[in-house]
C-alpha cells in the first residue's frame, strides 16, 4: 500500500493554499486597514485615526447603521419565512405519489432558480409598473381602471415587491432540498405512526418534521446568508427606493445596496473609504455572529457523527 507523508501532502497544497490566502485575506486585510484611517477620496495624505469610524458609526446618531441594519434583517427573515413555507408545501405535493407528471412539475419548478437572476428581476419591474405593468392592467379589468398598485413608488409595496422577487427565485432550493430529505425517510416510520393512530398533522410534526431539521437547518442559514448580501435583484428593480426622506436610505436599501450607492454611484460628494470600510468590516462581524449563533442552534451530532 502507497504511503505519503502528510508533510509532502502539505507542500503539494501548499500553492493553492497560498493563492487562496492571499485573494481572499488581502481584501479583508485591506479593507480592515482603511477602517482605521481618514482615507477620502480626495485625501491622499491620509494617516491613522483608530476607531473613531467606528464609533460615529455606532454611537452617531445621524448614523446610517441601524436603519439599514434594521431593514435588512426584516427582509431576510421575511424572505427565508417564506421560502421554508413554500419551499415545504411544494416539497410536500410533488413527494406525494398520486399526483400526476410529477416528472414534469419538478422540472417546471426549477425554472425560476434556474434563470439568471438580473433577467428575473428586470422582467418582474416590468410586471410591476404601475402604469402598464401587466399585474395592474389585468387588476383593473376585474376592480376598474382606478385600481392601481403602487408596486415600486409606495414604501410598503416596493418592500413587499423585493421579498416577492426574491421568494420566486429561491423557494425552489427549499424544495429540492426538503424533498430529497423527504424521500430518504422510511416509509415505515410514517406506517408505524398511522398504525398507532396518529393522523396526517400528527405524523407530519412529530415524524416527519424532526427528520426534515438536519437539512432545513443549514438550508435556512445559506438562505439568510445569501439573502443578506442581496443586491442584483433589489437594485435593478428599485435601486434601494423609494425614496421617502432626504436624510435616510429609501425603503429597499439593503446592506450591499447601501454600500453600493455610497461607494460607486455617488451617494455622497467626497467619498470616504474609511467610514466605508469600516461600516464593511461591522456587517462582516455581525453576519459572521448571526451564522455562528444559526449553526449552534442547529442539531447535534453525536459521537458516531448522526445529526
Amino acid at each position: 500500500m502507497l504511503t505519503v507523508k502528510r508533510r509532502t501532502i502539505f507542500f503539494y497544497l501548499l500553492p493553492m493554499i497560498l493563492t487562496i490566502a492571499i485573494i481572499n485575506l488581502t481584501p479583508i486585510l485591506y479593507t480592515l486597514f482603511l477602517s482605521f484611517t481618514n482615507n477620502t477620496e480626495f485625501n491622499d495624505s491620509y494617516g491613522f485615526i483608530g476607531l473613531k469610524n467606528y464609533f460615529d458609526l455606532i454611537f452617531n446618531t445621524g448614523s446610517d447603521l441601524y436603519y439599514v441594519l434594521g431593514l435588512t434583517i426584516l427582509y431576510v427573515i421575511a424572505c427565508v419565512a417564506l421560502f421554508l413555507i413554500i419551499g415545504l408545501i411544494t416539497a410536500l405535493v410533488l413527494n406525494n405519489p398520486k399526483v400526476k407528471g410529477l416528472a414534469f412539475w419538478r422540472v417546471v419548478l426549477l425554472v425560476p432558480w434556474a434563470a439568471p437572476s438580473a433577467i428575473t428581476a428586470l422582467i418582474w419591474k416590468f410586471l410591476l409598473n404601475e402604469n402598464f405593468g401587466p399585474i395592474n392592467q389585468i387588476a383593473r379589468v376585474f376592480f376598474g381602471q382606478k385600481f392601481n398598485i403602487p408596486w415600486l413608488s409606495n414604501p410598503v409595496w416596493a418592500f413587499f415587491a423585493v421579498v416577492l422577487v426574491n421568494v420566486w427565485l429561491s423557494y425552489p432550493f427549499f424544495t429540492v432540498v426538503i424533498l430529497g430529505a423527504l424521500q430518504s425517510i422510511p416509509t415505515e416510520l410514517t406506517e408505524a405512526a398511522s398504525v398507532d393512530g396518529a393522523n396526517g398533522w400528527q405524523r407530519f410534526i412529530n415524524v416527519m418534521l424532526p427528520l426534515l431539521r438536519p437539512a432545513i437547518t443549514p438550508a435556512a442559514i445559506l438562505s439568510a446568508i445569501t439573502t443578506f448580501q442581496m443586491f442584483n435583484t433589489v437594485f435593478l428593480i428599485t435601486a434601494g427606493g423609494p425614496i421617502t426622506n432626504a436624510d435616510k436610505p429609501g425603503a429597499t436599501t439593503f446592506v450591499m445596496v447601501y454600500m453600493y450607492n455610497q461607494v460607486l454611484n455617488g451617494g455622497v460628494a467626497n467619498i470616504h473609504y474609511g467610514q466605508i470600510a469600516s461600516f464593511a468590516i461591522t456587517m462582516f462581524v455581525i453576519l459572521g455572529a448571526i451564522t455562528f449563533m444559526a449553526r449552534s442552534l442547529g442539531p447535534k451530532r453525536n459521537k458516531e457523527g448522526l445529526a
